[in-house]
């Protein structure tokens, strides 16, 4: 590993569960009225937050299991190797990456960060780009100064430039052509690749699959300017494999041969089982190794869904927290997400639920295209099947896990197993 890579590592150590600083407020969106709620049990009469995150990107104690990954893309980040970042959803992706940036960044580094999916045009992508130079350019004081001069200069298609209450500038452009957002990305390109002589640059760009609805040329663009800028790291991520591939990994992609894979798999038990019970024990409540065990057979592998499992046991039990409260947990999480399940499986066709649902009863179907399933699913043969195992494939309501395919959510699978006689 890169000696620069290693000084980041070494001075800035992950948080893990062991560590004792668990007070802040978790707030999190209640799923039924959406409204945003504190989750709290009470023991004794008193009010105890909630231990467990989940809803987004985890920081913190919440965010453990990981300390190899976040190495291995640290020490690319800091050495100008660009990385391809592939997981199911809700594996931690863009936790991990966000985790690898605050490193970089806390070491001096450049670091510019777009999540694709909040971009709904070029004209937003692009302002996120500058934005985001912009905060790369030295402390507040010189940025104030001296930074937005420097950088409206630098760029050759010019943004309207607000500036709020606080003094913080907002960079707007209308209209944009995909042309002019392509000079654009190579401005800021050329923007990192001057501060890269002295310290990390970095571009990352999450829910990369969504790199083609913005433009059809985006991807061809960034093969050029990765070539070109050998020493700006490019950190893409995405979940949707697909996608992912035709862009990035298979053979005639945008982005083929530029970047190095890292892919996330799930997070090992016996370290979410330990997190667990320690972030029990830091919510004043002690759970049992059995209960923790039990609560990631219902909901694993995603971290996500495990969070989400336990946020509900912690809130429902007593001070002490049993296998048999995991059970009760899963059910008080079906019950809430009901309705949602409900118009969910309401919206496909009879046809997709008979497989949805012959996937789910099974638990896990590793030999999806034969004549026996195809008859236990009410289908006339296989290629029906395989219709309808690539339509509930691409809205990510199954997924393949070691070899076979699974009902992508817990909660819903239980859900569907419930609905039969």
């Amino acid at each position: 590993m890169d000696k620069r890579a290693l000084h980041v590592i070494a001075r800035k150590s992950g948080t893990h569960a062991s560590e004792t600083h668990y007070d802040r407020t978790h707030v999190t969106h209640d799923p039924i009225t959406h409204d945003c709620v504190i989750g709290r049990s009470i023991i004794g009469g008193v009010a105890i937050r909630n231990p467990y995150s989940y809803g987004g990107p985890v920081s913190g104690p919440h965010f453990i299991g990981r300390d190899a990954e976040v190495a291995d893309l640290v020490s690319r980040m800091v050495t100008g190797i660009s990385v391809v970042v592939t997981a199911p959803r809700r594996y931690g992706k863009t936790s991990l990456i966000d985790r690898a940036a605050e490193l970089v960044r806390e070491d001096h580094g450049a670091v510019i960060s777009v999540n694709l999916m909040h971009c709904p045009g070029l004209d937003t992508f692009a302002s996120c780009l500058v934005a985001g130079a912009y905060a790369t350019e030295g402390g507040r004081v010189r940025r104030a100064r001296q930074g937005l001069p420097e950088l409206v200069r630098r760029l050759r298609v010019q943004p309207a430039l607000t500036l709020d209450d606080t003094g913080k500038p907002r960079f707007t452009f209308g209209g944009l052509a995909e042309r002019d957002a392509i000079v654009v990305l190579d401005d800021v390109y050329a923007i990192l690749s001057s501060l890269a002589a002295q310290r990390p640059a970095v571009l990352i760009l999450d829910e990369f699959q969504a790199v083609g609805e913005l433009g059809g040329g985006l991807a061809p663009a960034l093969k050029a300017l990765g070539d070109q800028h050998p020493k700006v790291s490019l950190i893409v991520a995405g979940s949707r494999q697909h996608l992912m591939d035709a862009l990035v990994l298979s053979r005639g992609a945008p982005l083929y041969n530029m970047a190095e894979r890292l892919a996330l798999g799930p997070i090992d038990e016996r370290v979410m089982v330990r997190y667990l019970v320690g972030r029990a024990r830091h919510g004043a409540k002690d759970m049992t190794e059995a209960a923790a065990e039990r609560i990631c057979e219902l909901a694993g592998p995603v971290p996500y869904d495990i969070q989400r499992l336990a946020y509900e046991v912690f809130d429902r039990a007593g001070d002490r927290i049993a296998s048999s409260d995991a059970d009760d947990g899963m059910s008080g999480v079906i019950r809430r997400e009901d309705p949602n399940f409900t118009d969910g499986f309401s919206r496909m066709s009879i046809r997709h639920r008979r497989v949805l649902v012959g996937i789910a009863v099974r638990g896990r179907v590793g030999q999806p295209y034969t004549a026996e399933f195809a008859r236990e699913v009410g289908y006339a043969g296989p290629p029906g099947v395989r219709r309808a195992i690539e339509a509930l494939g691409a809205h990510e309501a199954i997924s393949e896990r070691q070899g076979a395919l699974v009902v992508a959510d817990p909660f819903f699978a239980e859900w569907l197993r419930r609905l039969q006689p």
